[in-house]
């Protein structure tokens, strides 16, 4: 889905302050200008189209909306001298030697602060935000996202700094117009908007949700030792060639041929290892032949069979 063409809501009045285009008089009578190119705008306050702010020359300049839209957020927040921080949810599992599992979440909720001083642009050195807000010592760190948003750079340097730091995200509504009330309530008294980059209490709640998980884990009850299962012996024929015994025993990597000494026919099964691919196992006495070996060996045993096979055991 296409997103939706911003209009210019806000504009710089003739004292400095941000008005809307609710507020002003009607076309050049406004007396605004544009806080991205300086340039005088014209309030259209038409029956047609959403009342909103254009350049005079009748050439919008690029990035104006957004521009008006980001410098209101931000008197916005000033106006109201507080707002409302999202709240924040950590889950985390733990799983014990054993094998018992468990998850446990620790949160804090929404909440109202008010600020005894709110200022935009405060120069910090390395970064500045668009406002900080100070109650009591501590002093929160605001980032208005329209267009730009904190990058990974900007992200470390915040949490540095070891401020309580939040990004409100305006791009998400897709608005064609905003005004003073929307403001108000996404901004200033929303949470759905907001999100947190860096809060010191974050740690403290990652370990109370380990903890809470390791808790869960424990009062489960303990796994039933597994009993080894017990060693399948591997299948076993017994043939009498000529009266012989002759085993065949069977491996996943191949089929072992097993019968007492006997050089006569010790000759006979070194014939079937050159046919067939077979060699002896000093270590297990015995004579190992691929799997695929197995039909012919069978048929070859049959033309000196006397008696039917058996299963050993």
């Amino acid at each position: 889905m296409e997103a939706t063409s911003l209009l210019q809501s806000f504009a710089i009045a003739k004292d400095g302050r941000v008005v809307s285009v609710n507020g002003v008089e009607r076309g050049q009578a406004c007396g605004c200008t544009c806080p991205s190119c300086l340039r005088p705008l014209i309030a259209r306050q038409g029956d047609v189209r959403v009342w909103h702010f254009a350049h005079a020359s009748g050439a919008d300049c690029e990035g104006g909306a957004e521009s008006a839209l980001h410098l209101a957020a931000k008197a916005a927040i000033e106006r109201a001298g507080g707002i409302t921080l999202p709240g924040l949810s950590v889950k985390r599992s733990v799983t014990l030697p054993d094998g018992r599992h468990g998850t446990g979440e620790a949160s804090i909720p929404e909440t109202w602060i008010d600020f005894t001083t709110v200022r935009t642009e405060v120069n910090l050195g390395a970064v500045i935000p668009d406002v900080v807000g100070t109650a009591g010592t501590e002093s929160y760190l605001i980032e208005v996202g329209v267009t730009h948003f904190v990058d990974q750079a900007k992200l470390a340097v915040l949490r540095g700094l070891g401020n309580p730091s939040i990004e409100i995200d305006l791009r998400r509504f897709d608005r064609e117009s905003w005004d003073w009330a929307a403001l108000d309530e996404i901004v200033v008294h929303g949470a759905e908007a907001k999100r947190w980059l860096f809060l010191p209490e974050q740690r403290a709640l990652i370990e109370t949700a380990i903890e809470q998980a390791r808790a869960v884990a424990e009062g489960m009850p303990l796994p039933t030792p597994r009993q080894p299962l017990p060693k399948a012996k591997p299948p076993r024929t017994r043939y009498w060639p000529d009266n012989r015994i002759v085993d065949l025993v069977d491996f996943p990597f191949g089929v072992a041929l097993w019968s007492p000494y006997d050089a006569q026919f010790n000759e006979v099964v070194k014939t079937w290892c050159r046919d067939f691919g077979g060699r002896w196992q000093r270590a297990h006495k015995n004579w190992l032949f691929p799997v695929e070996a197995k039909p012919f060996l069978v048929a070859e045993i049959a033309k000196r069979q006397a008696r039917p096979p058996e299963r050993m055991a």
